[in-house]
């Protein structure tokens, strides 16, 4: 993969990075609702249930922090962690 140059970025480079952000949100929601089957099923051990509440929140707040960088790519900005 060749380094981001970050002063050739065109609009639809920032859409495209936006939708790609906005995939991996959806797939941290997933994880996240992996999660939570996880955290719910008896048949698991405390511990186990326990981690899997920990990874679900995890996920969540992944899931949260990539649609906020596809929210600031959306409006032609790059995010303030990128530069």
């Amino acid at each position: 993969m060749d380094p981001l140059d970050i002063e050739t970025l065109t609009s639809d480079d920032l859409a495209e990075m936006a939708a790609d952000f906005e995939a991996a949100a959806a797939l941290a929601d997933d994880a996240a609702r992996d999660g939570l089957t996880a955290a719910a099923d008896p048949a698991e051990s405390p511990a186990a249930r326990a981690l899997a509440r920990r990874c679900a929140a995890i996920a969540r707040r992944h899931a949260a922090d990539y649609r906020a960088e596809a929210a600031v790519l959306r409006s032609g900005h790059l995010p303030d962690s990128w530069v």
